[in-house]
């Protein structure tokens, strides 16, 4: 299951969060993981805040996955608690009746 959040900031960016739940083999809990993409007001498309161009790469490469993502949302602008509301949106989506015959369906197709 698939959940967009888009957020617009003051300096006109736009920020999605997209967040995906999975199951891991036989575990009835849902997994969720989390992306960061950007938007600046003159591009058309959605790309990832930082990439091997950034002056900032190399804190990256360097940073755990955790940190990383963590810096991630420091350049994309964006903080941790924005990226919270979406995750919590996407789990009341997930425990509401009809969305649990979907992902009961989804965890028996795995």
């Amino acid at each position: 299951m698939i959940h967009e959040k888009i957020f617009h900031l003051k300096s006109g960016r736009e920020v999605k969060i997209v967040v995906k739940g999975y199951f891991l083999n036989d575990n009835p809990q849902v997994n969720t993981e989390y992306e960061v993409l950007i938007k600046e007001p003159k591009e058309m498309f959605f790309r990832t805040p930082i990439g091997a161009n950034h002056p900032q790469y190399w804190k990256m490469k360097r940073s755990t996955t955790q940190q990383a993502k963590l810096l991630m949302l420091e350049y994309s602008g964006i903080s941790q608690r924005q990226v919270s509301l979406a995750i919590t949106e996407f789990n009341k989506i997930a425990n509401f009746p009809a969305a649990q015959i979907g992902i009961q369906y989804e965890s028996e197709l795995v």
